[in-house]
This record gives C-alpha cells, structure tokens and sequence, in this order.
C-alpha cells in the first residue's frame, strides 16, 4: 500500500534535521556505526514514522507519538500508541526496481523485544522513486515466535545483531482489520 499525498522531499527535509538532534543527543546505535551511517538509518526511520503518521491522520485516527528526546534515553518505547496499542514502524531501504513481494524477509532486532508492542508495521522507503509503502502488520507476540538468525534468509547477508526474521508473507495486509483490532482494543 503505497502512502498517497505524501510530499516525499519536505519530510526528508524535517527527517534529516530529525535524525542529525536525535543523535547529536544520544540515539543509542546498537551497530557501533559511524555517524553517517547512524544518520542515514535514522532518516529512513524517521521517514516511515512520518508517513504512517501522514496516513493516520488522512484516516482520522487520533494517536500519540513518542517523539520525547534522547537526552535522558537512547531509545524509544513505541512510534505511535492508538487506543493503548503500542506501534512500532519498520521500514526498509529500497534499492531495486522490483516491487515487495511476499517472500522478501525482514528481521526484527532480538534485543528490541518484539512481545512488549502490540503491532509492527512493515514498508519501505524508495529514495529514487520519492515514495513510501506499507506492505502489512503483524503482532510483536507474532514475531517473538519466528526464530532468530545472524543471517539474512533471503538476501545472504550477515545482520549486525540477532533477529527474529520472517517473511513478508506472514505479514497480515488487511490494514482494514488493523485499525479494527486497535479501536475493539480501545473499547476492551
């Protein structure tokens, strides 16, 4: 599902000066990568948070954003809480002209402990198509079953710390079911 009137450029924009604060006050890097590179994963973060967000609010859902600093932190708790329903954003980087499918893998990192969000979203971000798409859902509980590995299944290579990966298939793509889970939670 690709975001729609999203204007790609403004929020790389805000994303880069998003992403330069929150390590210039201590985004924790559990890669040990150099400030470059924390930058770049930070923008690409920060572009998928700011997308689903642009969706959230196309759809008229109210939320709350954990955009505290990192002055006191060096990570976040959750992306966005909908109904008391912790939402964490995953988005990859997009380098090929073929579109998500199915059998593309994401790993989810160990140490972020799945179990404690209620929902993961899973997109991409496209920098040479300017575009962002959410490709489904799934429950941290969910992920916390599939094992972890050190090595990408599909693309071969090494990930930097342990994950729980799964295919993109497994992810649920009815959006519609999402949002009624969040607000029968919310009713609950």
């Amino acid at each position: 599902m690709l975001v729609q009137n999203f204007d790609f450029d403004v929020n790389l924009a805000i994303a880069r000066q998003c992403a330069a604060d929150m390590v210039s006050n201590g985004l924790y890097s559990r890669f040990g990568l150099s400030e470059k590179e924390r930058l770049e994963k930070a923008v690409l973060g920060c572009m998928g948070e700011y997308a689903f967000e642009h969706w959230l609010k196309s759809l008229g859902y109210t939320y709350e954003v954990d955009r505290a600093g990192f002055e006191n932190r060096n990570s976040d708790a959750f992306d966005f809480l909908i109904g008391g329903c912790k939402i964490d954003v995953k988005v990859a980087k997009k380098s090929t002209d073929r579109a998500p499918n199915d059998n593309w893998t994401y790993g989810y990192p160990q140490e972020q402990k799945p179990a404690s969000k209620d929902y993961v979203i899973v997109g991409w971000v496209d920098f040479s198509r300017r575009e962002v798409g959410f490709y489904g859902w799934i429950t941290g509980k969910e992920i916390s079953c599939f094992p972890v590995v050190t090595k990408n299944a599909f693309a071969g290579y090494t990930y930097r710390t342990p994950n729980h990966e799964f295919r993109w298939g497994a992810l649920h793509k009815n959006f519609e079911r999402f949002f009624q889970g969040i607000l029968q939670s919310k009713e609950a």
